[in-house]
């Protein structure tokens, strides 16, 4: 809507005792986030005015890859919310010139901004009489990390960066589980456990080969018997990483994707976008997935991993304890760890030949021993959540599930 006839439309209105509320911003990747905030906003008055950046303004503000959304699109999307009452376009960096026109009587901005001082257009709100109200940000609903994500995964792997690259997924398994004996061989709805995840992890785009590594001859046989790869490894290991590291040592690869074999209901997708995390970014040495806690039990079991991340998605620490602390629970998501992970090979070897470290003893966490190194660890976010098999109330409830 052109600015003049907007001036018209809220002249009318105030003139019928109705409170005009302000806001802009952005909006060029949308989110459950900033309805919220509109439908927070529009509470404040009668009547709720959006000022949308231009596609040149976005550009000059956040850099040449934005915006996601051209302008008109996101002034459709905004308009099409029940709580948007009028939607315009603005050219300018900040709104000054906008809100210096309509001179709303409330103008919103989101939580990001914790001081009027930081407000760019607070001066000029003060100067007419104008009220400025700072609504809280979301739980969980950061734009920033938003555009992170959108910027890592809708950026295209580079083709020959790709073919280029020798991606092998290993699923480390032994028939040695304490609570589950012979988990791998267990039954689900006609089929041992290992195949599910053998045939599910297969479905990936991205690996060139899929081996299991077991010290168990019976595994190995069954693995071929479905028509699937299995190398012998040493029954010594400590653990599934030391197996994968041997098996890696006679493989030719560049990535080695650790499956976890008791996870019968894996997506393949989950295996792609922790693969093309690594392809984006060869620095990288290796990669974790991270999904939304689901509910206030897996706050407090410590079977459920809990991880903390920088700005930039990478994991500053791993607990079994529930972490942060809530002192404010609503300032953050509270992530869970999913134990798949993708390796450099060449750093695989030398991560599983580090001694145990403090913390990951004290945690009973081996991706512990990276961050106590000073190696980084890139988390990706995902919606797929794991529903390992690790007790026969577990194999249950799978079965029942794969059984449909």
């Amino acid at each position: 809507m052109r600015r003049s006839v907007l001036k018209s439309l809220i002249k009318e209105r105030r003139q019928e005792g109705q409170v005009i509320v302000f806001t802009n911003g952005c909006f060029d990747i949308l989110h459950v986030g900033h309805l919220h905030y509109l439908q927070e906003a529009k509470t404040l008055g009668d009547c709720l005015v959006v000022g949308v950046n231009s596609d040149d303004s976005v550009r000059r503000l956040k850099g040449t890859d934005r915006p996601f959304v051209p302008e008109l699109e996101r002034a459709e999307m905004l308009a099409g919310f029940e709580c948007v009452d009028y939607v315009t376009i603005f050219n300018e960096p900040t709104a000054i010139n906008l809100i210096a026109e309509l001179e709303p009587d409330i103008y919103v901005k989101g939580g990001d901004y914790t001081d009027l001082h930081q407000i760019p257009e607070a001066q000029t709100v003060s100067e007419y009489g104008g009220k400025i109200v700072i609504v809280p940000e979301i739980k969980g609903k950061s734009t920033s990390r938003l555009v992170s994500q959108v910027r890592d995964f809708s950026r295209p792997v580079d083709r020959k960066i790709a073919a280029e690259t020798k991606v092998v997924g290993i699923i480390p398994a032994r028939l040695a589980a304490t609570r589950l004996p012979n988990k791998p061989l267990l039954d689900i709805a006609g089929k041992p456990m290992i195949q599910w995840v053998y045939e599910r992890a297969n479905r990936s785009h991205f690996l060139g080969q899929l081996i299991v590594a077991t010290p168990d001859e019976e595994i190995r046989q069954c693995v071929e018997s479905f028509g699937g790869q299995a190398i012998m490894t040493s029954s010594e290991h400590r653990s599934g990483t030391d197996r994968l590291a041997e098996a890696a040592r006679y493989l030719d690869a560049d990535i080695v994707v650790n499956i976890q074999g008791d996870e019968p209901m894996l997506e393949a997708e989950a295996i792609d976008i922790l693969v093309q995390a690594m392809l984006n970014s060869p620095d990288i040495p290796m990669s974790s997935l991270m999904c939304p806690l689901r509910s206030k039990q897996e706050e407090d079991d410590p079977s459920v991993v809990k991880v903390v991340t920088d700005c930039q998605g990478f994991a500053l620490y791993f607990s079994r304890a529930r972490i942060p602390y809530p002192r404010c629970a609503e300032a953050v998501q509270v992530w869970k760890h999913i134990g798949i992970y993708a390796y450099r090979r060449n750093f695989l070897i030398k991560f599983a030949a580090l001694e145990p470290t403090p913390l990951e003893k004290a945690e009973s966490l081996e991706q512990l021993r990276a961050l106590e190194n000073g190696y980084r660890i890139k988390m990706v976010e995902t919606c797929f959540s794991p529903t390992s098999v690790d007790t026969p109330e577990d194999l249950d409830r799978v079965r029942q599930l794969l059984g449909r």
